[in-house]
């Protein structure tokens, strides 16, 4: 991924929103990234790093980290973070807190060593202390590394700040290429809930006129189409597949850093699932990957959505051509099933109940103009007219 190409291809965009500019300074996936990560802290002259990290990633890659910068003669210290009453590593407050409580004034830099709910606890911490982050991936599993969004947990509701993008990735491919199967599947559920989320945005550009980026969205479709591409290597972990899927993942997060919010990336089905995640965490129940609750939610959807947009008699030419060529929910779960996947709501823990309610209400976690809250308040005023008779 050439960051510098990407930026030249972005500032020429004419759509009229601001373009916020790539601040990454290198990206490297390698099977040598922890000399390669080293060598970067020393051009930087840090003396003191905090790793961020939980049990799991702690173990698959805090040593070699750790061994590769007090090569350098660089003070490393470890905050791992503790897991909730379930077993679960949450993004919310009290990983804040163990965070700031390690985090003194000596503290040159963090890294975070893990997935999705690391970078978002580092992302907030480094934002709020004014220091730089590093990320560490150790799964393909979520977009969000190179993003700006933290999306947090903050009494009970889910919150996305938009806060800083990390300093420099350095990629582990021995690390990711080992990753669970939950996990890949999650990062692939997470990449193919774009075709919903692009729809969204062209539609609340359209119906809502909401802003609007060419240049953002065709690295959203770039990222999505190689994804997609890579499915037969990615089913049998082929290190080439794995490797893409990463690169995937990394480009889908820089067009969220270069449009600023989430929009490219995230649409109705996010909705469906930060609504189902809050409801687990207020009914103390275990949590599900992110990404897979969005593969199930866009499953959800991607029917219902594509034939809204081909039988709509307004819908425009661009939003009909999307939708055109998104696949059905059968394709879908072909898919997801080949990756041994769950396929419906109730393999997750999504009942009926919470089903229906979310589809009615997650569209008021996020000021968006979708065809969830299109569909949501449609439905709404269809029943008030009902009752009225």
């Amino acid at each position: 991924m050439n960051l510098e190409q990407i930026n030249e291809h972005v500032q020429a965009c004419d759509c009229g929103n601001p373009h916020h500019a790539i601040t990454i300074e290198r990206m490297v996936a390698s099977e040598h990234v922890w000399v390669e990560l080293a060598a970067f802290v020393h051009e930087k002259e840090w003396n003191r790093l905090l790793v961020v990290a939980d049990m799991n990633t702690e173990r698959v890659g805090f040593l070699p980290l750790r061994e590769a910068l007090i090569d350098i003669g660089v003070d490393v210290s470890l905050v791992s973070l503790q897991a909730d009453e379930q077993g679960d590593v949450l993004a919310e407050e009290r990983s804040v807190v163990q965070v700031l409580l390690q985090q003194d004034k000596t503290v040159d830099a963090l890294i975070a060593l893990g997935a999705g709910t690391i970078h978002d606890v580092t992302r907030f911490c480094a934002a709020k202390t004014k220091v730089p982050f590093i990320s560490v991936p150790t799964a393909p599993s979520v977009d969000g590394f190179t993003s700006k969004g933290a999306p947090l947990i903050v009494r009970g509701k889910k919150i996305t700040y938009q806060l800083v993008s990390p300093i420099a990735v350095f990629v582990p491919s021995q690390v990711i290429r080992k990753a669970p199967d939950a996990l890949i599947a999650a990062g692939v559920g997470d990449m193919l809930g774009k075709y919903t989320s692009l729809l969204d945005w062209r539609f609340g550009a359209f119906d809502g006129g909401e802003s609007f980026c060419p240049g953002a969205a065709s690295l959203t479709e770039q990222a999505l189409q190689s994804c997609v591409d890579a499915l037969p290597a990615i089913y049998k972990r082929d290190a080439d597949g794995l490797d893409q899927l990463m690169e995937s993942l990394l480009l889908s997060g820089v067009a969220m850093l270069i449009f600023g919010h989430s929009h490219p990336a995230s649409g109705g089905e996010h909705h469906l699932s930060h609504y189902w995640e809050m409801d687990f965490i207020a009914n103390h129940r275990p949590a599900v990957l992110h990404g897979t609750k969005v593969a199930i939610a866009t499953m959800e959807l991607i029917d219902s959505y594509k034939t809204m947009m081909l039988e709509w008699s307004d819908t425009p030419g661009a939003l009909r051509a999307w939708a055109e060529q998104m696949p059905t929910r059968q394709e879908f779960e072909h898919i997801f099933h080949a990756l041994q996947a769950p396929l419906r709501p109730d393999e997750i823990g999504v009942s009926s109940l919470l089903l229906a309610s979310s589809k009615r209400e997650a569209y008021r976690l996020r000021e968006r103009h979708t065809l969830l809250k299109h569909m949501s308040l449609n439905r709404t005023e269809s029943e008030i007219g009902e009752r009225s008779l």
